[in-house]
């Protein structure tokens, strides 16, 4: 712990001192005495941070030993804060604010006897550190002050355009769509040092429309130090490392064969041909035209590996340069008026040598300083000390940015450290970590820690110390870290942080937070020198949350847990039957626990509840769960408890309504049949709950629908979204079931809930769809077996899907008349259908009047799914859509859909009775990507009319045509040798195929 974080623990500690309530404890004097040695230790303790890095031993192990004093002394605070917090639940007196020290009974005072003497202790410590500094001479310094100007943040901020390689991308590109190589799979290297944009060039390339095109599989794998055969093989079929070698290859080789394939290989080291020559037996397999794209500092890596083409990556030019420099230096993104500002500014970016993650870092850096004399100083004083040569210079710049970070953002960059290299990192989890390390600070009680957390994560990447930010599909905001800001992290961590590689690697006791870079099995055991690192505060397991295949030995588990006390983070998996032990409950310092994806885990012990500190408890995924502890609710601490996936689990537990601080609850289960179980008015004060909630066994509320009232959504205005689950299986009488439409009126939502999914709605109408807002963006209804009408008319929603809904014929039930309905239908987005076998038509508009353009009109629809509704029979018209997915409906329908439409990207399964695609063909002018599968009647040489086989070259935009299980197809059609942009062409199981055309073999991918 350097760069100036042990001063600002030390404050921090100071500060927390002088909060604690001391009038009945007789120590006043010690708790002085304390303050004021500290006080003049932190005076010096920049001088001894700089003083160490000399390797200055002495004074090495003169701050270790200081550093083990402060940790001492956070827990030492963290014990009165939690016997605070245990007398509060004990009295159950939520106004209660400070609470005395001294109580009367034999416990609290034996408590105070203990904390009097640990802080005695502590003291002479601290005292005796204090008279050992002196004999170093260290002189008296305080951080500089320095005011930063700050952007304005939100939540995802879109990459700057990459500038100056326009020319690059066209040229792989190029090589990327060569087809003129001897073997059927060929390799491009792209070369250069780090920072310069190997990764992202990469990127753009792959991301590439047509590249996605042209391509049947693509796969992007990050490699990094690790060139481990197996575990490449596994991530591009998406398996675990821990099935055998055997199955590894052979499922990989049956997915690459004959298939024209794209694989990334990110930042490859590995310059053993040996190990690249045995990846490549895997992968030889591809069809002709597959490449293989590495990314490499080392131009040996890329003669191992055979590459056909290299491409030697240079850095930006002067121009190039200064352009991305002033885009994130400057305010508007534009080059300032002031001459003299611009003149230091590309003095600066000299220094860069071209390369791009230098220039973002240090611009970066630099918009927050405002006035001229700040850039002349930092060019004079900290640039002049940067090394000129060597890969080892962008490094030193990344450093300068991350020396002028300030105290608190260097902790919370010091914890990205127990991530691996390449590690896609969940925003919302790291946020919640920050947190549990005490990291995170507010000033304002009215502003949530995780408020704050979110903007020291925007700081980050303002910074460029993240990137990559994407969000994906479940809808969680996740993001990378650069290899060279990565090896940053571990560099400045290293005496505290440790991030396990390998079996068998060594932990040294000093280390405070641990994770493990590699999957843990059912035969690993902790070692010995893990067990003896008694100041840990961090075990994780990262990669344990991408998989449910890996699990750790109850031994190992009950080891971790019973050898532990001072864990602010705990992240254990363990998939054989096992019963947490009750020691946990002595973990007093813990705020995060996940216990997810421990699948034969029943239930919780009650000592849980004893974890009065606890902020986070993660359950996600345990699959055996039945219930939770009864005494819950005394874990007044807790923000964040997630049960997803927890099927059997039946019930909350009664008095979680008191669990106020809770910002994450899901799914909150309701329960008839118990007494001890959480009625729907626990919800009603539950008004921190912030994202998502789920409502589950609403049919409990059958017997008081008004009880509904009780969950009080109004009150809950940072929920955005909502899902509503009836237990369908549970069969009422009809009076019943109609109830639940007076269930869903009385949940009234509020505008800022933006997204609604409903199951298990017993009712035949949902009238109660009228009373929702306007700004509901995305709705969802699914498994509602007896539901026949619905309201949809006041809604504007953009996405809409509606599943296994039997009794369903129509969507919207009014005529053509009405401005509500022309702005449902033309406010749509995205629509899907599944499996609504009574489904007529989208409204009751006659044919005659959707062919003229009825009210009902898509007008900004893109996305159509239909799959099994084989008795629908219309849809209005629609003119923008872009992509079409039709399973199990008429042919009449097909004719509809793309009539009038700009239709990109059709795929057609087992359409009902169609034969060909006459009629249809002048409506496909716009299709890129055609797929045709197991429609039996389908022959595309149909021509009854003697020139049906040549209306395909119609399709001038074809690029991919795909025909799967097509028994009456005998030949190809003619026309397809005359689409000049056809680029692939893929045949499967069409059994009467007599021959491939000679013009079908120059195809690019055939």
């Amino acid at each position: 712990m350097a760069e100036g974080l042990l001063f600002n623990t030390i404050e921090k500690l100071i500060g927390k001192l002088g909060s604690v309530v001391v009038e009945s404890w007789n120590m006043r004097d010690d708790l002085g005495k304390l303050v004021e040695n500290m006080s003049e230790i932190k005076a010096v303790v920049l001088d001894a941070d700089e003083q160490q890095s000399t390797n200055n031993h002495q004074v090495q192990l003169w701050l270790e030993k200081l550093k083990d004093v402060l940790d001492d002394a956070d827990d030492l605070l963290d014990d009165f804060n939690t016997e605070e917090l245990r007398r509060k639940v004990m009295t159950d007196n939520k106004k209660a604010k400070k609470v005395r020290i001294f109580f009367s009974s034999s416990n609290q005072f034996l408590f105070s006897f203990k904390m009097v003497g640990k802080i005695k202790e502590l003291g002479k410590r601290i005292e005796a550190l204090n008279v050992d500094q002196k004999n170093f001479n260290f002189t008296n310094r305080t951080p500089e002050q320095r005011v930063f100007k700050q952007r304005e943040t939100h939540s995802l901020v879109p990459e700057e355009k990459v500038i100056g390689r326009e020319e690059e991308k066209k040229k792989l590109l190029e090589m990327v769509f060569d087809t003129n190589v001897k073997e059927n799979v060929s390799v491009i290297s792209i070369i250069g040092v780090g920072g310069l944009g190997k990764t992202t060039l990469a990127q753009l390339v792959y991301n590439n429309k047509e590249v996605q095109q042209h391509f049947e599989l693509m796969k992007w794998v990050c490699v990094s130090d690790d060139f481990d055969v197996k575990g490449i093989a596994a991530k591009i079929i998406e398996s675990n490392t821990n099935d055998a070698m055997d199955k590894v290859v052979q499922e990989l080789r049956k997915k690459v064969k004959g298939k024209r394939y794209l694989f990334v290989l990110d930042d490859i080291w590995n310059e053993n041909r040996d190990l690249w020559l045995e990846l490549m037996t895997l992968l030889k397999d591809g069809a002709r035209g597959s490449k293989i794209i590495i990314t490499t500092r080392s131009e040996q890596v890329a003669k191992i590996s055979g590459s056909s083409s290299i491409f030697f990556l240079k850095g930006l030019d002067e121009k190039q340069s200064w352009r991305l420099f002033y885009q994130l230096a400057f305010e508007n993104k534009k080059e300032p008026e002031n001459k003299n500002l611009v003149s230091i500014g590309m003095e600066i970016v000299k220094k860069c040598s071209g390369v791009p993650l230098a220039i973002r870092s240090i611009g970066c850096l630099l918009y927050s300083m405002e006035a001229e004399e700040d850039w002349l100083t930092f060019k004079n004083k900290d640039l002049i000390k940067i090394d000129e040569q060597g890969e080892n210079k962008i490094f030193q710049l990344i450093k300068l940015s991350y020396d002028h970070l300030p105290f608190h953002l260097k902790k919370c960059f010091a914890f990205c450290s127990l991530f691996p290299q390449d590690f896609l990192i969940e925003k919302k989890m790291l946020i919640r970590l920050w947190i549990a390390q005490g990291f995170v600070q507010s000033s304002d009680e009215n502003i949530s820690l995780e408020d704050i957390g979110e903007k020291y994560f925007m700081d980050f990447v303002h910074k460029s110390f993240f990137q990559n930010i994407t969000k994906q599909f479940d809808g969680k905001v996740c993001f990378q870290m650069h290899d060279i800001v990565h090896h940053l992290a571990s560099v400045i961590s290293s005496s505290d942080y440790l991030l396990v590689k390998e079996r068998g690697q060594h932990v040294d006791k000093k280390i405070r937070h641990v994770s493990f870079g590699f999957e843990l099995d059912s035969s690993w055991q902790a070692p010995t020198s893990l067990l003896n690192a008694y100041k840990l505060r961090t075990f994780l397991l990262p990669l344990h949350g991408l998989y449910d295949n890996f699990e750790i030995q109850v031994s190992a588990c009950i080891s971790i847990l019973s050898s532990f006390r001072r864990f602010r983070v705990l992240n254990l998996n363990c998939r054989e039957p096992m019963k947490i032990p009750s020691c946990i409950g002595r973990m007093k310092h813990l705020r995060y626990l996940d216990l997810s994806r421990s699948h034969l885990i029943e239930e919780l012990p009650r000592s849980i509840t004893e974890l009065i500190n606890l902020e986070t408890l993660l359950l996600n995924h345990c699959y055996g769960l039945r219930e939770l502890p009864k005494d819950l609710w005394k874990l007044v601490s807790l923000r964040h408890l997630e049960l997803d996936g927890c099927q059997r689990l039946t019930c909350m537990p009664r008095g979680i309504g008191k669990m106020t601080n809770l910002q994450t609850l899901t799914p909150f289960v309701l329960d008839a049949t118990s007494k001890d179980s959480a009625k729907a008015s626990e919800l009603r004060g539950l008004n921190n709950l912030r994202g998502e909630l789920e409502i589950k066994g609403l049919e409990c509320l059958r017997h008081c629908p008004t009880e509904a009232k009780d969950i009080n959504l109004m009150g809950k205005p940072h929920l955005h979204r909502l899902r509503l689950e009836w237990n369908s299986q549970i069969v009422g009488d009809v009076n019943d079931l109609e109830k639940d439409d007076i269930i869903l009126h009385d949940i009234v939502m509020h505008s800022n809930i933006t997204f609604l999914r409903i199951v298990g709605f017993g009712g035949v109408t949902m009238s109660s769809l009228v009373n929702l807002s306007t700004s509901l963006d995305e709705l969802s209804l699914d498994n509602c077996t007896r539901l026949q009408y619905l309201e949809l008319t006041p809604l504007h929603v953009k996405y809409i899907c509606l599943g296994d809904l039997p009794s369903l014929e129509w969507i919207v039930n009014d005529n053509n008349n009405g401005d509500n309905s022309s702005t449902f239908s033309a406010s749509l987005t995205e629509i899907y259908l599944f499996q609504l076998p009574n489904l007529k038509g989208w409204c009751r508009c006659s044919e005659e009047e959707m062919s003229k353009g009825c009210c009902h009109q898509f007008k900004s629809l893109e996305k159509l799914w239909i799959v099994d509704c084989h008795n629908l029979i219309s849809i209005p018209q629609h003119i923008d859509i872009t992509e079409i997915h039709f399973l199990n409906v008429t042919e009449k329908v097909l004719q509809q859909a793309v009539t009038y439409s700009k239709v990109e990207f059709l795929q057609l399964y087992n359409i009902l009775n169609f034969k060909s695609l006459r009629g249809v063909f002048q409506h496909l002018t716009t299709v890129c990507d055609l797929s045709i599968r197991n429609c039996e009647e389908f022959d595309p040489c149909n021509d009854e009319d003697g020139c049906y086989s040549m209306k395909w070259k119609e399709l001038t935009n074809l690029k991919v045509l795909t025909f799967h299980k097509l028994p009456k197809m005998k030949y190809l059609p003619e026309g397809l040798q005359h689409i000049t942009t056809l680029q692939t062409l893929r045949i499967t199981q069409c059994v009467n195929l007599t021959s491939i055309p000679e013009w079908a073999t120059s195809l690019q991918g055939l």
